[in-house]
């Protein structure tokens, strides 16, 4: 009967059918359960039996959280671009106020989590906190009433009063930017302590894990939250003071410097009481892939960009494969190496956690640098390009005196600029036409705007927001007449200049840190390696000195060559120089694992156990 599977629309549930009463325990969740095993009684060797293991938190729901926070700092990268110094400060903060949300919560996670309904509506209320923080980050300044650069806000031509109305305006974005900021960590942490209280409900009840250390952890909490609700007051009752923004800073570090303490003494489990006996290094695996990825996403956006520009060359793809051989060695260098499920000691864990903080702003700091600094690599290539095809229709018209009418290889750049040169040199004809006395200024002039005006659409090309600054300044130039616009192309070109430099400033200023910041990278993993690995061989010891070796090189090499920026070859070779950094440190550590291996086989043979791995060993490392 084609229709018979609807005879089981009226029937009851059959113990027979295994696999969908598994499946409907599974689903079934119920509203809050003891994060506490229960002591069974005690068997005839006069020791106790445990209850069953906890429910773990589903992967999706993880995962969830860690793209929801990723989220979060994804938005200030999007609204603000690495090109000042404040920028960085910008980044290192927030990022740092956000990673210690991820990080504590992350803390609780692996020890008191269980799949009731308490845990997912206090989950759905993080992704709520994360998300606010998100639309607070668009004005997010660290340099508020500390800098005069982050003070002086870009009026333009406005006259006094709009330029106070815009200051005024950009002013109280900050301020409420901040106030928003401290009142969801405020929040935040008040949620994390109601699931801490509910712990030490639990724990009360069950009269397990008695120890003063225990209140650590939700006592820092609660100070932390009140620290932050601190911050919002000050923000509230004495805004636009500079010690008002030195009390906040000041705050927000005493606030998770109280977390990070009282995380490092927390207490161990020895006695397996926790259900849940979660580990740190899957999460942080899972964290470090994301953020790779959110990388990735961001630079692929400016192959984007090469792909439609004037003309892919061999330099510009060596830039890709570059790039990309940076985020393969990244990834091999992390996750490519020794690593500890489950750490024996507690404190030695949370510590490994925390010194992830610098190997994550170092990673986003060298993603987003790589990004902006290929941007750039790709305008050189671009004016390069159209310089040569310019000097081909100068070496034109030295032979025959007037205008080609088609240059092929001309032509065809300026198309992705949606510019005719058939248009253009009409337009220069005409120009030469309305001005019988001096036809000469009035085709340089012309001939002077378009180029500069060229180099201005490429810029805009690789800039999806064109900067105010930069747009005034070439309005400026574009605005002046013909006889300063000839006598300025004619001479040293500094107005022409200075009519797209911003760009090319903004763009390139990634170059002054990014080879520094892939060394920094680097010693971080060395320090994160010797935590986890507690090395006690020279192989071992090997892994993590050629890491700080190459990192100290890389930083050498970054710092010396911070100000060679205005040479183009360097900017070429600076992403290049970090692969082949990269490269080395990856050769080194796989001929350290070949003569480890050698060195393990050998002892194995000479004592008879062919077995890589002793019986205490096994499970530990994945």
């Amino acid at each position: 009967m084609p229709f018979g599977f609807l005879k089981g629309i009226a029937a009851d549930v059959k113990l027979s059918d295994e696999e969908y009463v598994k499946n409907e325990k599974e689903r079934f969740v119920p509203w809050s359960l003891n994060p506490f095993r229960e002591p069974r009684a005690k068997t005839d060797d006069g020791s106790s039996e445990r209850g069953e293991e906890g429910e773990p938190a589903p992967e999706w729901l993880e995962l969830a959280g860690d793209l929801a926070w990723t989220s979060t700092f994804s938005s200030l990268t999007s609204n603000t671009t690495v090109t000042e110094p404040i920028s960085v400060w910008n980044y290192a903060v927030f990022f740092g106020l956000t990673w210690h949300l991820w990080a504590t919560q992350t803390t609780y996670d692996i020890k008191y989590y269980s799949n009731d309904w308490w845990h997912r509506v206090l989950f759905a209320s993080q992704l709520g906190v994360y998300a606010i923080l998100a639309a607070f980050s668009g004005s997010f300044n660290v340099g508020w009433e500390l800098s005069s650069d982050t003070m002086d806000i870009f009026t333009g031509n406005a006259t006094a009063l709009t330029a106070e109305a815009i200051k005024t305006n950009e002013e109280n974005s900050m301020i409420k930017s901040f106030r928003g900021v401290n009142i969801m960590l405020f929040i935040s942490r008040m949620l994390l302590l109601a699931q801490y209280l509910r712990v030490l409900w639990y724990r009360r009840k069950s009269k397990q894990m008695w120890s003063w250390r225990f209140y650590l952890a939700p006592i820092a909490t609660f100070i932390a939250g009140f620290v932050f609700l601190g911050c919002f007051m000050v923000m509230k009752d004495k805004p636009n003071s500079k010690s008002a923004a030195i009390t906040q800073l000041s705050l927000w570090g005493v606030a998770i410097g109280i977390q990070v303490l009282a995380a490092a003494v927390t207490p161990e489990d020895p006695d397996k009481v926790l259900k849940n006996q979660g580990a740190l290094s899957p999460r942080l695996s899972t964290l470090t892939v994301i953020i790779l990825g959110e990388g990735l996403n961001g630079i692929c956006s400016t192959l984007r960009h090469s792909i439609n520009s004037l003309g892919l060359t061999p330099m510009m793809v060596g830039e890709a494969l570059s790039v990309l051989l940076v985020l393969y060695f990244v990834w091999l260098l992390y996750f490519d190496g020794f690593r500890i499920r489950f750490s024996s000691s507690r404190a030695l864990d949370e510590i490994w956690l925390w010194l992830h903080f610098p190997l994550h702003l170092s990673l986003i700091m060298l993603l987003e640098g790589i990004k902006n600094l290929f941007l750039y690599v790709n305008v050189l290539n671009a004016v390069n390009l159209i310089s040569s095809a310019f000097d081909e229709v100068g070496t034109y018209i030295s032979q025959y005196e007037t205008y080609p009418e088609h240059p092929q290889t001309l032509e065809k750049l300026l198309l992705p600029l949606k510019i005719s040169w058939s248009q253009e040199l009409a337009d220069l004809r005409t120009a030469e036409e309305n001005s019988p006395d001096d036809p000469d200024t009035a085709s340089n002039a012309q001939l002077y705007r378009w180029i500069t005006g060229i180099i201005h659409s490429i810029f805009l090309l690789y800039n999806d927001e064109p900067d105010p600054e930069a747009e005034l300044a070439f309005n400026q130039y574009i605005a002046n007449n013909d006889t300063v616009i000839a006598a300025d192309g004619n001479g040293d070109g500094s107005l022409s200049d200075k009519a797209v430099e911003r760009y090319g400033e903004l763009m390139a200023y990634s170059a002054h840190w990014l080879v520094a910041v892939a060394g920094t990278l680097l010693i971080c993993m060395a320090v994160l390696n010797i935590m986890q690995r507690r090395p006690k061989n020279r192989f071992a010891w090997g892994y993590s000195l050629n890491r700080t070796a190459i990192g100290f090189i890389l930083i050498v090499i970054g710092g010396s060559a911070s100000n060679m920026i205005d040479n183009g070859n360097w900017a070429m070779w600076i992403i290049p120089t970090v692969a082949i950094g990269y490269l080395a440190a990856t050769v080194v550590d796989w001929t350290i694992l070949y003569f480890s291996i050698n060195s393990i086989r050998k002892k194995e043979v000479s004592s008879g156990d062919q077995s890589p791995e002793s019986g205490e060993e096994k499970g530990h490392y994945d």
